[in-house]
C-alpha cells in the first residue's frame, strides 16, 4: 500500500459510520465507510499506512478510508456494515510510523470525540492519556490515547467499535484527530503518560 506523509500538528479526521443489521458482514443492509481527510503540513513528522483490506487510501481524493460496505474496492460486493448491539475489535487498522525524521523521537496523540470509537495497540505500546495505563485490547481501549515512536519505527493502531444500544440505520458522526510532537515538546497533559523514556 502507498505510504502517505501526513502533517500531524493538526490532522482532523472526519469519521462517519452507519450501523446495519445482520449476523455477519455479508448480511448487512446499510452502507459503511470511514473517511480520514489528509491535511498536509510543512512540519511532517509521521507516515500513516493502512494495514487491512478494509482500510485504504483513495488514490483520487488522498483520503484514508475504512470501508465495511460492498463499495470497498478490496471486497467488491461483500459486506454492508457492522451489526447493531455488537462490538468489533480490529487489532491493526493502520500504523503510525516515524520514517520522515532521522534521530527524532515523536510523541503521538489520537483522540475520538465519541466513545463508540476507541483506540488501542495490541503490542502494548499505546497508553491512555488520562492516567498513562496501557491500552492494549478492546477492554482497555480509550478515545484518547498516546504513544512514542522512535526513528524508523511504527506503532500499529487498533479500533474498538461499540454499537451497543444502536439500531439498524443509526449513524455515527465522529471526529478524530492525530497530533505528533517532537519528544520534549509535547503538552504537559502527555508528559510521562505515553511511554516516554
Amino acid at each position: 500500500m502507498k505510504k502517505l506523509a501526513l502533517g500531524i500538528f493538526s490532522l482532523l479526521v472526519a469519521f462517519g459510520l452507519v450501523l446495519g443489521a445482520g449476523a455477519n458482514f455479508r448480511d448487512y443492509n446499510a452502507s459503511r465507510s470511514v473517511h480520514w481527510s489528509i491535511v498536509p503540513d510543512d512540519n511532517e513528522l509521521i507516515d500513516l499506512t493502512p494495514l487491512q483490506p478494509y482500510a485504504y487510501i483513495d488514490n483520487e481524493t488522498g483520503v484514508l478510508v475504512i470501508d465495511f460496505s460492498d463499495d470497498n474496492p478490496n471486497y467488491p460486493g461483500y459486506g454492508s456494515g457492522i451489526s447493531p448491539a455488537s462490538e468489533y475489535n480490529f487489532d491493526e487498522v493502520f500504523e503510525v510510523s516515524n520514517d520522515l525524521w532521522e534521530n527524532l523521537t515523536i510523541v503521538v496523540r489520537i483522540t475520538s470525540n465519541n466513545s463508540h470509537v476507541e483506540f488501542y495497540g495490541h503490542e502494548g505500546n499505546v497508553h491512555k492519556v488520562a492516567n498513562g495505563a496501557i491500552a492494549s485490547s478492546s477492554d482497555t481501549a480509550d478515545k484518547d490515547v498516546c504513544f512514542v515512536v522512535e526513528p524508523g519505527d511504527a506503532v500499529k493502531i487498533g479500533l474498538d467499535l461499540s454499537a451497543n444500544g444502536d439500531l439498524p440505520g443509526d449513524e455515527w458522526n465522529v471526529a478524530m484527530s492525530i497530533k505528533a510532537y517532537r519528544l520534549g515538546t509535547e503538552p504537559a497533559a502527555l508528559v510521562g503518560k505515553c511511554g516516554q523514556p
